[in-house]
């Protein structure tokens, strides 16, 4: 598979998680089990992922001026990630997700964005000849919808791959489908994309096709534990997922689309990216926490040689 460059422009959160029997409901008190920081964030995980499977992988985004920013660009730092595109905030809290992990694996997340939200298309513009030199750009909705949108139109201007993953379950101005070079939203944010409840395979493949009817090029729908899907004009391909032991499905779709856009990047081969993909977000669920989580691209060739 190939090793192309990849900016990751997206968030960067202090994951503040806390282990609980299960999830709690509405106006329910529970004692959790455990609590830490860890460092997060859709952006800031596919970074460290893409990295860890072997990309030149950079990183443009924002955080504060304060020991979360610190710690947030020093774990990416350490996975081998270039920051040198990350703005400093001055005054503005790093952004912080709050996210309650259940025994079963299942979780709940509340992102509160802080500096992320100073990720403009002014700071795109900035960045413009960055976005030109890489192989692929890959974002999500962590950052404001029309900063995607400008990343979006620039990446189809300067004829650079582009990725976009959803992150947030909400329906999204066409232009972003029209003008990504690949979609991949999971099974609630492809619902709420496209109108279309996916529970399953086959309702899946229904919501892929309203997708691609309302301008994406290509769709990749992670599935859970029912693997992925991918549909293009050309027809479309189930994936199924690989059977793992799973403690923590935190940032599992991260490593799952760091992997899509390696393997797709430069034309590669679109069922060996999806397999590989698939790899690496079942890799993602066996080892808890976020990034710490990613697996490399050792171990992922390695699982991948005992599956065959």
């Amino acid at each position: 598979m190939n090793q192309p460059s990849v900016l990751v422009l997206g968030s960067a959160n202090m994951d503040l998680v806390t282990r609980v029997p299960q999830c709690p409901r509405v106006g329910e008190t529970m004692l959790g089990k455990s609590f830490r920081t860890v460092p997060g964030g859709k952006g800031a995980n596919q970074a460290v992922a893409a990295a860890r499977l072997g990309a030149k992988t950079l990183f443009a985004g924002s955080v504060g001026d304060d020991a979360f920013g610190d710690a947030l660009l020093d774990s990416m730092r350490g996975a081998g990630v270039d920051v040198e595109p990350v703005r400093r905030s001055a005054g503005i809290a790093s952004g912080t997700a709050v996210i309650f992990v259940a025994d079963t694996g299942q979780n709940m997340i509340v992102v509160t964005p802080g500096a992320n939200h100073e990720v403009t298309p002014a700071f795109v513009a900035e960045i413009e000849p960055l976005i030109a030199s890489v192989d692929g750009i890959l974002m999500q909705l962590e950052i404001p919808v029309e900063t995607v949108e400008a990343a979006l139109e620039t990446s189809r201007r300067v004829g650079t791959f582009s990725v976009f993953d959803a992150g947030l379950a909400v329906r999204v101005p066409e232009s972003l489908l029209r003008n990504a070079d690949l979609v991949s939203p999971n099974e609630v944010e492809a619902e709420a994309m496209s109108g279309v409840a996916v529970t399953d395979v086959e309702s899946g493949r229904r919501a892929a096709e309203a997708l691609l009817d309302m301008g994406a090029r290509e769709v990749v729908i992670k599935l859970g534990a029912n693997g992925a899907l991918h549909m293009d004009a050309a027809g479309w391909f189930h994936a199924p997922a690989f059977s793992v032991k799973a403690i923590d499905t935190v940032a599992a779709g991260d490593a799952f689309t760091a992997a899509l856009c390696i393997g797709c990047c430069k034309g590669g081969d679109r069922r060996e990216a999806v397999r590989f993909a698939n790899a690496t977000g079942a890799l993602a669920t066996t080892v808890e926490g976020a990034q710490g989580a990613m697996p490399t691209r050792e171990a992922v060739e390695a699982f991948l040689r005992e599956q065959a």
